[in-house]
């Protein structure tokens, strides 16, 4: 054999061992993944079985909770923390944790870590608490009589407050959560028992300290409950015509019967009050008499005043003032059924405010009508709509209707048609952040300008009011502030019958012209100017509360007349929320 041959018998033999040990280490790694391939097999098989029991003892645990057998509903929920115990000790292991270096397999198996966090989370920071809360405080100890056991109350906003943070967490792993769980859907559907829990937690968070509050962690409180009279407009809403009471005595929150504002605040506003020369100039001397206070658009002001009055004619201190008008009443019958007055009227979620506002009026007011015996029926009927309508909300009060009551208060927050004070600055700081203060603008932020009108003359006028506010696009102006070009539109919509038939005690003096106040406010810290009006109506300027404005005393909207007035609003520097209004709530959209 030549050097040749023998070199090529080399190369072969090296050529052949290589390719040999090349087969052998194959062939060793094909084993190594087969045996790993069937051991993340079996292993899936087993989360495969864990995961079909988490969701049997999931929809036990929802079951027991419905039947309030709670011990069944600990039980499963102890069988839930086994069952992600199992899972967590089989997704740690070495080899399955190989599997996330792989593209899917990895993604796969990281998401099936979140979504046993997210169990784990839900069963030992929301369930659990959850559960010795429903154990302790029944709802069916909710209601107590004709009141609410203010301890049931507080428990549950408690809970709510406490698993404030799992919540937090517990959603943002839920969103965009995708991933299929043995042969069924997606492993989301398996929490989506508790998305609408926290849809509901999130919408109601801002008001639980308010809430809180207001319950007094079950001491001793009284509120007044005003029911304001749009029918004669007033700048925070209407003349206060009934006023009951909201008491907490031994941890049980009852509605007190509504009586005449006149029997219920002194005369005069007390001099704590400290009426100002400037207010008796802005708003006519009507802040010396309580029931007229709320011809300043600040109810933090005006409620500060009843509180006073209430006490010097009761020698009762209060804790804070509610304030609702009708609109309010029509929105609750409409969830919770109708009312039958005494004379006979009946009250639901489509007439109320129309029956109250004015045709009660004409029934028992009318041309030829106008006696103080009737005017104390019609005074008499609206406080028993008040006192039947709050009864018939405690007696009738449904968990299933939780968010119905919500959206009426959030609304009633946004339109003035509910507002609160509280005597504690601290617990009137939360009614500021809830919305529902009623107080002027304060936040540069979030620049609103008031729109507000009065009555004042003595009238049922009210429902026949229209007041309609349009706000131009912005101009950005150099030094970084925005004008806007406001339009507010008045027109009294009366007609011939009811100036026929409406008697004094309904047009007042004016034959059914509207004579009022008008008040325009600049946003917090920003101006107002170029007031003009279409009849020629001069406005006045000033500064009250730090915020400028235009007003006038003398205004008077005929029958089919309308006024307009503009004027230009600028917002304070760097500001870019566009420019909202706050205005008196009318009767308009009722008619």
């Amino acid at each position: 054999m030549n050097f040749n041959e023998e070199l090529n018998r080399i190369k072969y033999k090296n050529n052949h061992s290589r390719n040999v040990l090349i087969a052998e280490i194959a062939s060793f790694i094909l084993v190594i993944a087969v045996i790993f391939g069937i051991r993340v097999t079996f292993d899936a098989l087993d989360m495969v079985g864990d995961a079909l029991q988490l969701k049997t003892e999931l929809r036990g645990l929802v079951s027991c909770i419905k039947e309030k057998d709670y011990a069944g509903a600990e039980a499963a929920r102890q069988n839930i923390d086994v069952i992600t115990d199992e899972l967590n000790s089989t997704l740690d292991e070495p080899m399955m944790k190989m599997t996330t270096k792989i593209p899917v397999a990895g993604k796969y198996v990281s998401s099936l870590h979140d979504v046993v966090d997210m169990v784990d989370i839900t069963s030992q920071n929301i369930i659990k608490p959850a559960i010795l809360v429903l154990e302790q405080y029944p709802m069916s100890d909710l209601k107590v009589d004709d009141g609410f056991n203010v301890n049931v109350v507080s428990a549950y906003i408690h809970l709510l407050e406490d698993i404030t943070p799992q919540v937090e967490e517990l959603s943002a792993k839920l969103d965009g959560l995708n991933i299929p769980m043995g042969d069924s859907g997606k492993i989301a559907e398996y929490i989506d028992k508790f998305t609408p829990i926290l849809e509901a937690y999130k919408d109601a968070e801002p008001y639980f300290p308010l809430l809180t509050s207001f319950l007094g962690e079950g001491s001793d409180r009284t509120y007044l409950l005003a029911a304001q009279n749009s029918a004669e407009i007033r700048a925070s809403g209407g003349f206060p015509g009934s006023i009951g009471t909201i008491q907490i005595r031994d941890g049980v929150l009852r509605i007190g019967d509504f009586e005449s504002v006149y029997n219920v605040l002194s005369y005069n506003t007390p001099p704590g009050g400290n009426v100002t020369d400037q207010e008796d100039e802005l708003f006519g001397f009507w802040m010396n008499y309580p029931r007229d206070a709320c011809y300043n658009p600040d109810f933090e002001r005006v409620a500060y005043i009843w509180a006073l009055a209430y006490e010097r004619n009761t020698g009762e201190p209060v804790d804070g003032v509610v304030s609702l008008t009708p609109m309010i009443i029509q929105d609750l019958l409409g969830y919770i059924g109708s009312i039958t007055l005494s004379d006979g009227t009946e009250l639901n979620g489509d007439n109320a405010t129309r029956v109250l506002q004015n045709e009660l009026y004409f029934k028992y007011m009318s041309e030829g009508n106008e006696t103080s015996a009737s005017s104390d029926m019609a005074d008499a009927l609206f406080a028993e709509t008040a006192k039947v309508t709050m009864s018939m909300l405690v007696s009738d009060f449904s968990l299933g209707r939780l968010k119905d009551y919500f959206n009426i208060f959030l609304e009633g927050a946004e339109n003035r048609t509910i507002m609160m004070w509280m005597a504690d600055e601290e617990e009137q700081e939360y009614a500021r952040i809830a919305g529902c203060a009623g107080g002027l603008n304060s936040d540069e932020n979030n620049p609103k300008t008031g729109v507000y009108f009065s009555c004042s003359v003595p009238s049922k006028l009210g429902w026949y009011l229209n007041m309609d506010t349009n706000i131009s696009e912005p101009t950005l102006n150099d030094d970084g502030t925005r004008t806007y070009d406001v339009t507010v539109s008045l027109s009294n919509a009366i007609d011939n019958y009811a100036i026929r038939n409406g008697g004094g005690y309904i047009l007042g003096n004016y034959n059914g012209a509207i004579k009022g106040f008008i008040h325009l406010f600049a946003p917090a810290g920003g101006t107002v100017s170029d007031f003009k009006a279409s009849n020629g109506l001069h406005l006045y300027r000033d500064e009250y509360e730090g915020l400028e404005l235009g007003y006038s005393l003398g205004v008077m909207v005929y029958p089919d007349s309308n006024i307009t007035i503009t004027y230009k609003v600028t917002t304070a520097q760097g500001v870019t929320t566009p420019l909202g209004v706050s205005s008196t709530p009318t009767l308009q959209g009722y008619r």
